[in-house]
Formats: structure tokens, C-alpha cells, sequence
């Protein structure tokens, strides 16, 4: 008997009859995508660090060293942060400070107001990265308000494709049936440009985490402290409600979690690591979770393949009624990935600030431009796609040229801008390097570094 009777036929098999939102593609229709990558490819591995925490509206932490994991060795490759409830503006700065230092670039922050994703990569891998896009949906007060919802972050990146999903679900103990409302909801509503991954489950690697609000079934507050003081973990995760639904495949078929070797993660009093003792007594609860999935397909002689590394949750942090969760995962990915489709051709140059400078870029033939691509001028250390010294809108025709002379070839068109000397003046003398980015700041190219003078 289904555990929340009625829902199996609407969220297993969709309305209607129809299939269910989380049956994964076929291998064969996912290696259609990747037709142009040849077997020569050779796999390597990436490193992912994801990290999901409810911070109940309180400020950051001075000190966030153990919660990014910045002692791990070798150091990851991507950053994944998903916040719940960070109404302060403060955390997306306090989380990019100490990564800033660690040689990371942010490439995507978006929010749904307390719903807060970011991802980092490290400045070494952005010539492997595009297509950098993200969604929101909102499911508070049925898809109006946004104190509810999921925001995602997905990229192109070392030749496969991934998203990061990050989501607050309904509350209350009661509200399974809202709460798996909620994540079809996300699933129905996010749309993506590429034509091969242009929904969520359509990515090679899927990674879903965030409060998630799944409470305990048939658990008395006091035998779950109970249990909990005894680290007595699998008598609670038995009767655990996101574990029942994905018994019952109501949501997150073909998805995987990690084993849960820690302490319910909520709800906790303020600044303490005692569970709720307010005349509620809300049950503690395993409300903060990381899921993934990669689909059994291989490109040339890379298979997908993702590893959980480690899944603990940091009591070490009472700032708020949740602990935060980390996971860490290594994933296959090309050792010789595609390039990006923009690729700058004045390699090697020497700019001076006292006259006007051209630049000259390759686009690819299949690569859609489109009005408001931009061209940045950043300091080779820049941390951020927003901290540009300077930038010139891109041509979009195709024998266009803002600033000089174009030419074709059977890969794509040759194109030219040109820095005029009053955008160079508030360069100072040191490394730059130049991005071609869309007017939603996804990177699609990005130069050597070069000096100017």
C-alpha cells in the first residue's frame, strides 16, 4: 500500500497517466548528444564540493574554513553553496572571500530571496567552462511567493555538462504531499537554452540538495533524542520521510544519497547543539540532504561516473536551528574537453594604455550570438564576472565588425573589436586577461593573460 495514499498514480506516473518526471533518458539518446567527441578522449577526474545549510536569517560566521572544506587535498575543482533562509546580504561575500583567496572565480550567483546558489571554479579550469546558466521557481503560496522554490545553477564544463539544483521545500510535518508539489513544480518550470539538456534530469550529472523539510514518521521527540544520544542513526532514517517516499518512488528515482552517519541536522536551540526544548518540541529531523545522479551512458572512453567522497554535516556551527551538510564527490570528465566557442586570437600582446587597442576573436560556426554579448577587460586575478575594468559590446552580424575587418573559414568567422583609449584609462599597469560573455554574464571565451602598460 502506497505510504501516502493517492499521490503514488499523480507524482509516480504524472497526471494524466503520464511518465514519471524522474525516468532518466536512455544511453543511447544521451550519447546522441556528444556525437562530435571521438574515443580518443580520455577520462580524467573533477572534484565537487557542495554544501547545503538553512541559516535561519542569522549573519555568517567569521570563520568558514571547515564548513568550505579548504583543507582538503587535492583541493576541489568546483563549489557548489546552497543557503536557505540567507535574507542577510552578507553570506554570498562572507562564503566568496576565503574561495577568492583559494584562486577560485565565481562564476554564477542567483537568488530567490532566501534561497541563495552560488558556484565557484578554480581560475585554472574557466577555459573549460560555458554555458553557464541558471533558474528559479518559486512554490510558496501555490508558485507565487518565492520563500519557497528551488534555484539551480548548471555549466558546460571539462567537456560534460552538470546542474546543481537547491531547493526549500514546504514545511511542517504533515506536508509530504506539498513537499513533493514542490519539487515537480521545479522540475516542470526550469528550462534551459541547450537543446540537449534543456530540463533538469537532462544533465550528465544531477546534484539536488538543500532544507528539504522531510521530517521523521512515528517518532516521539523523546525516543528520538533517545536514539540520537546513542547514535542510533538507522532507527531514525527508518522512518525518515524522504527515505519512504524514494521507497515508494514518489520522487528521486534513480537518485542516490549517501550513507547518513550523522545527527539529525534540525531543530536546534539558538547557539547550542541541544535539540528543540520551546513548548513545541518540533521532532528532530535529517530536513538537509544532498542527492545526485550521472546517467549510465559513456562518451568515448569516459563513462559517467560520480564517487561520493564524504557526507557529514558540521555541528560545529550553531549559528542557526539547522547544521549545515557538505558532500564531496569526484566525477569523470574529458582529459582533452571541447573548446569554448569564442577563442581570442591576439594572443601574446602588449597593450598601452595611450592608444586605442584592437581585439581580435574566432567564433565558432554553430555558436548562437546574440544581442548583448559583451567583451571584458579584467585583472588576471579578477574574481568575478562583474568586476570588469572595462568592456565593448560584441558584433552579432555575421560580417560585422565594431572596429575592423572580419574573415571566414569553414570553422567559423573571424571578428574584431576595438578598446578605444578612454576605456583604458582606468587600467593600471599589470596582467589582464579579456572574456566574451552573454548579456547573462555566461562565459563563453576567455584570452591568455597579457600585460598593459
Amino acid at each position: 500500500m502506497p505510504l501516502w495514499d493517492g499521490l503514488n498514480n499523480i507524482l509516480s506516473h504524472g497526471k494524466g497517466g503520464k511518465k514519471s518526471k524522474f525516468i532518466v533518458k536512455s544511453q543511447n539518446e544521451a550519447a546522441e548528444n556528444f556525437k562530435m567527441l571521438t574515443a580518443e578522449f580520455e577520462p580524467s577526474i573533477a572534484r565537487v564540493y557542495l554544501v547545503t545549510w538553512n541559516v535561519h536569517n542569522q549573519p555568517p560566521p567569521t570563520d568558514l574554513a571547515d564548513l568550505l572544506g579548504l583543507d582538503i587535498d587535492p583541493s576541489p575543482d568546483v563549489y557548489g553553496i546552497g543557503l536557505q533562509e540567507a535574507f542577510n546580504q552578507e553570506w554570498v561575500p562572507a562564503i566568496s572571500q576565503p574561495l577568492f583567496k583559494k584562486d577560485y572565480v565565481r562564476v554564477k550567483a542567483r537568488r530567490l530571496q532566501g534561497i541563495v546558489t552560488v558556484m565557484f571554479v578554480r581560475r585554472a579550469l574557466l577555459p573549460f567552462v560555458t554555458s553557464v546558466e541558471s533558474e528559479i521557481t518559486k512554490t510558496g503560496l501555490g508558485g507565487f511567493w518565492g520563500n519557497k522554490g528551488g534555484v539551480s545553477l548548471r555549466m558546460d564544463f571539462m567537456g560534460l555538462n552538470f546542474i546543481v539544483v537547491n531547493c526549500h521545500l514546504a514545511a511542517h510535518q504533515d506536508q509530504v504531499a506539498a513537499r513533493l508539489l514542490d519539487i515537480d513544480s521545479i522540475l516542470d518550470s526550469q528550462k534551459f537554452k541547450d537543446a540537449d539538456t534543456d530540463n533538469i534530469l537532462d544533465h550528465d550529472y544531477i546534484f539536488w540538495m538543500g532544507d528539504m523539510n522531510f521530517r521523521l514518521e512515528d517518532t516521539p521527540y523523546e525516543h528520538a533524542v533517545m536514539e540520537i544520544s546513542k547514535e542510533n542513526f538507522p532507527v531514525l532514517l527508518a522512518n525518515d520521510q524522504l527515505n519512504l517516499v524514494r521507497e515508494e518512488g514518489l520522487a528521486f528515482e534513480n537518485f542516490k544519497e549517501g550513507p547518513i552517519t550523522f545527527a539529525p541536522t534540525y531543530k536546534f536551540d539558538p547557539s547550542t547543539d541541544v535539540y528543540d526544548t520551546s513548548p513545541k518540541k518540533r521532532i528532530p529531523a535529517y530536513c538537509d540532504r544532498v542527492l545526485y545522479h550521472f546517467h549510465d551512458c559513456a562518451y568515448g572512453k569516459t563513462r559517467l561516473q560520480s564517487t561520493l567522497l564524504d557526507y557529514r554535516s558540521h555541528p560545529s556551527y550553531k549559528e542557526s536551528d539547522h547544521k549545515p551538510v557538505s558532500a564531496v564527490f569526484d566525477i569523470n570528465v574529458m582529459s582533452k574537453p571541447i573548446s569554448q566557442p569564442v577563442k581570442f586570437l591576439s594572443e601574446g600582446l602588449v597593450w598601452s594604455r595611450q592608444s586605442p587597442q584592437k581585439v581580435t576573436y574566432h567564433v565558432r560556426r554553430n555558436f548562437q550570438e546574440t544581442i548583448g554579448d559583451w567583451i571584458g577587460l579584467y585583472k588576471a586575478d579578477f574574481t568575478d564576472f562583474n568586476s570588469y575594468i572595462s568592456y565593448v559590446w560584441a558584433p552579432t552580424s555575421s560580417d560585422g565588425v565594431r572596429g575592423g575587418g572580419a574573415g571566414k573559414d569553414s570553422r567559423g568567422i573571424n571578428k574584431q573589436v576595438k578598446f578605444a583609449r578612454s576605456l583604458l584609462e582606468r587600467a593600471e599597469e599589470g596582467m589582464y586577461v579579456l572574456c566574451y560573455l552573454t548579456f547573462k554574464n555566461s562565459l563563453c571565451g576567455i584570452s591568455l593573460n597579457f600585460l598593459v602598460c
